[in-house]
């Protein structure tokens, strides 16, 4: 089969616009929900609303994972069988990953009962902050590589990515090698594991731009 870019497919046939957009609500929910629970492990947000800020955006996520499936199999039914495949490969893809972006982003919400009694928050902002200032900004950028299907930009954040995952391994060997308190070393080498998991993620959707359905999230393969 002759795999096409993505820009190519989505010329082509216009349902797929009600897809892109489905799937940058979904990334939306998803960095949201990342962004929150950031914010609470650090103390720079009120934890007021979990329900709201947190499982009810990620109902909502797994709502519009529902309605692209069903979308892709009616579609796929409907039509000449091999004409959209590519497409719905795509998009059955990118809409399992951003669906993981949300999951993670519960998982550190979560670390905020594993915190220490009393953190020294100063520590924790210094080695998480800054990184996940970059997650947001990621989430943003392949938003909306994604939408444009801007291959310069896709190919930006792979790399931007995969830089942030070896930083994030490089934090979690200096933590265990320097940090005693357990439930500190503890939660901030969760935190920052969940970190990487999601900028490969992030990697995962921009491949869909750059590379061939075929070779979706190999792009870091030799």
């Amino acid at each position: 089969m002759d795999f096409k870019s993505i820009m190519s497919l989505f010329r082509e046939d216009d349902w797929s616009a009600e897809m892109v957009e489905r799937l940058d609500q979904m990334l939306e929910l998803s960095g949201s929900i990342f962004d929150h629970a950031v914010g609470v492990v650090l103390g720079t947000l009120e934890d007021d609303n979990p329900q709201q800020e947190v499982f009810k955006r990620d109902k909502r996520i797994h709502k519009q994972m529902i309605k692209i499936r069903r979308r892709l199999v009616s579609r796929l039914a409907m039509q000449d069988p091999g004409a959209d495949v590519p497409t719905a490969l795509i998009f059955m893809n990118a809409v399992k990953d951003a669906e993981r972006i949300g999951d993670y982003g519960k998982n550190i919400y979560e670390l905020s009962e594993m915190m220490p009694d009393d953190p020294d928050m100063d520590l924790f902002r210094a080695w998480l902050g800054p990184r996940a200032e970059r997650i947001n900004v990621l989430v943003e950028r392949t938003r909306k590589a994604f939408a444009d299907s801007d291959d310069g930009e896709s190919a930006r954040v792979i790399a931007d990515s995969r830089q942030l995952g070896r930083e994030c391994e490089d934090a979690i060997r200096e933590i265990t090698a320097t940090i005693t308190d357990v439930r500190t070393a503890v939660a901030l080498v969760l935190a920052l594991r969940f970190f990487k998991r999601v900028s490969s993620h992030l990697s995962n959707i921009a491949t869909t731009v750059v590379m061939p359905v075929d070779l979706l999230d190999f792009h870091d393969e030799d």
